[in-house]
């Protein structure tokens, strides 16, 4: 019998593998319609397809990497709080963009400059990829929250506050999560709700005590059915020191753009739960899920720049075998 930590890790692991098989199917379509473009443009034989998949993968990649990181570039005078993050991804939007432009460029001018671009850039197309296989993730993972039994303990993962109050993102979370709570009443009359946030550096309390004080001033929310968790200051965090507060069945809330590496920490926590996701603003989303791939990256740093530094090999070593 599979463990509750295995068991999750499967369930996060089946929506990444059809997203990737998504993706790759895109792409190698994608690669066909660009096959005899692609030849003129770079000056290659038509029989060299490969080619067709490297612009084809990297024209994925930068509609879906850059784009996104553009658009949060275009959202920063509407975010609550600009973290540095923030800056690097509008500085990351910018430069592929760049990029793009001088390959056009190249091409044009000299394309065996155009073609080793595109070669040496090679780890960026794949994070790129990397980006549109999370986003679909995401969506597909949220499907299979719909089939969610009835919690006996919500869990509401903290956000940025406003001064003393939750913020925008963090108030649609709270609201989520009261929604939830309600509605598992008929079943599980006993249900309690847990708030966990600790106090950032620029906050001027705990984010769960201002959950709690929403919960009970505007939502009409009982305090006697809330507990709070206020010393974490990380998602991994939110989960462990919350986990001696809740039972099974767990419904954990946080916004929707979170909910899929959310799920995974569950599961590395080896608690059972489904993870629930609160609407987040359109216009927030594309930087957000972009955040989120630079959070998973910074968890996997290793691989990650391991996987780099041999797709750069790769690269060069495609690179001298074609001059």
């Amino acid at each position: 019998m599979l463990s509750v930590g295995m068991t999750g890790r499967m369930r996060v692991l089946a929506s990444a593998l059809w997203a990737t098989m998504l993706v790759a199917t895109g792409t190698v379509l994608l690669a066909r319609v660009l096959r005899p473009a692609v030849a003129g443009w770079l000056d290659m034989p038509f029989e060299q397809g490969g080619w067709a998949g490297l612009v084809a993968a990297a024209t994925v990649a930068t509609a879906v990497l850059g784009g996104a990181s553009l658009w949060h570039a275009l959202m920063l005078p509407r975010l609550v709080r600009v973290r540095h993050v923030d800056w690097l991804i509008a500085a990351l939007g910018a430069g592929i963009a760049l990029l793009a432009v001088a390959i056009v460029v190249a091409a044009a001018i000299d394309p065996a400059l155009a073609r080793a671009a595109l070669l040496l850039a090679l780890p960026l197309w794949i994070a790129g990829l990397g980006v549109g296989v999370l986003a679909l993730a995401m969506l597909l993972h949220a499907r299979l929250a719909q089939r969610a039994p009835v919690p006996a303990t919500v869990l509401i993962l903290g956000a940025g506050l406003r001064g003393r109050d939750v913020g925008p993102l963090l108030r649609r979370r709270v609201e989520r999560g009261a929604q939830v709570w309600c509605a598992a009443l008929e079943h599980q009359p006993d249900a309690r709700i847990v708030v966990s946030g600790g106090q950032g550096a620029d906050e001027v309390r705990t984010e769960a005590s201002a959950m709690a004080e929403h919960l009970e001033r505007q939502l009409g929310v009982p305090a006697s059915v809330i507990d709070l968790e206020e010393a974490s200051t990380t998602t991994r965090e939110n989960l462990r020191l919350s986990r001696p507060l809740v039972r099974a069945p767990l419904a954990v809330v946080t916004s929707e753009y979170h909910a899929y590496r959310t799920a995974g920490l569950l599961a590395e926590a080896g608690m059972q739960g489904t993870v629930v996701g609160a609407w987040t603003r359109p216009s927030y989303r594309p930087g957000a899920i972009v955040r989120e791939a630079l959070a998973i990256a910074a968890d996997l740093r290793w691989w990650c720049l391991g996987a780099a530094l041999a797709l750069e090999a790769l690269a060069v070593w495609a690179l001298l075998s074609t001059s």
